[in-house]
């Protein structure tokens, strides 16, 4: 089935305006997410973008990370549900890795939860590769937890 030209996602800087919005995304989109404090704040001290579809002006992804000296990492990225495995994440990452390199970052760099299987395959695609474990980081259900994946990827 064709998309509706309408419904492909247009990428665009993420404002302070789009906290509620994201929030929206991150609620139903994410087990564990982030407070609308959270968001604001990173809309406002942060790098960021997002998917939106044309007609609908639904947010279906964002992508905040911040920078220090000549480091970038991600702090979040996250898609909507039912829109997964389209490519969303890696438009958002690539636009990241992307500026990273004209701002002459030297290094990106990210954790993710052991058990995201696909993010993890994503990530060594766009040329990411583990350098540790950070053990217990991630909260799981009923009071257990699971290691952080520490990755990296050199930028030049």
């Amino acid at each position: 089935m064709i998309q509706d030209q309408h419904s492909v996602p247009v990428l665009r800087a993420a404002t302070e305006a789009d906290s509620s919005a994201i929030y929206d995304l991150v609620n139903s989109s994410d087990p564990h997410p982030w407070r609308l404090s959270l968001i604001e704040e990173a809309l406002h001290s942060r790098h960021n973008w997002l998917l939106e579809c044309r007609e609908s002006r639904q947010i279906v992804g964002w992508l905040t990370a911040s920078m220090m000296f000549e480091q970038t990492e991600l702090e979040m990225v996250v898609t909507d549900v039912h829109r997964r495995r389209q490519g969303l994440g890696r438009a958002l990452l690539e636009q990241w890795l992307d500026w990273a390199k004209q701002q002459d970052c030297e290094e990106a760099l990210l954790e993710v939860r052991e058990s995201n299987l696909g993010a993890i395959k994503l990530y060594l695609l766009l040329g990411f590769e583990q350098v540790g474990i950070r053990k217990n980081y991630y909260p799981l259900g009923e009071g257990g937890s699971e290691h952080a994946v520490l990755m990296t990827c050199k930028l030049k």
